[in-house]
Parts: C-alpha cells; structure tokens; sequence
C-alpha cells in the first residue's frame, strides 16, 4: 500500500482535500492525524484505513453523479479520471486491510 504521504498526496490531486487538517476527517481521526503519523512514523490503523474505505466509497458516488451531470466533456473526463484514482486507491486498502486479517493468528 502507498505510504500515508502518498495517500493524502492522491486525495489533494484530485480535489478531496486541500490540506494535511482536511485529511484526517477522511481517515475517522483529528486534524493533526497526518503530520502526527508522519513524524512518528506511523502507519495508519486497521480502523484508519476502514474509515477512509467509508468515505472514499461515497467521494466516488458523488464525483460519479457531478460527472454524469456534467454538460462540459472535459470536466466531466476530469471528474472520471479523479474517481477512477480513488477506485484505485480504494482497492489498495481493501488489499491491505485483507493483508493484515490474513496475517492475524
């Protein structure tokens, strides 16, 4: 799985987030969770990465209904490709959350 980093770097390219404070909402935590994780080198918790599975599912309907309203095909290919990234990173944390399971005794 992409590092947290990159993770929050994917959701400001395409329009989610606009900082590091946004950010944690969409992982269930606190506004300094990001910074917080980064410089103690943390990697996100099962629950974490649960809650990010929540709203990211629910960022991909919404970028998927604006698209579909979209009359501008431009815009409307933009708001694709932003939800085809977040399918994408959707299915890296599932991979992962699956990984971590597997692993339990």
């Amino acid at each position: 799985m992409r590092s947290l980093k990159d993770t929050f770097e994917t959701f400001r390219s395409v329009g989610v987030v606009t900082s590091g404070r946004d950010f944690g909402s969409i992982m269930g935590r606190g506004e300094s969770y990001l910074s917080s994780s980064i410089a103690r080198n943390r990697r996100p918790s099962t629950e974490s990465l649960l809650a990010l599975i929540a709203n990211v599912g629910e960022i991909i309907k919404v970028t998927n209904e604006e698209a579909s309203r979209c009359k501008d095909m431009a815009q409307r290919d933009e708001y694709l490709e932003g939800a085809s990234t977040l399918k994408e990173l959707e299915q890296e944390t599932w991979t992962e959350i699956w990984g971590r399971v597997a692993a339990r005794p």
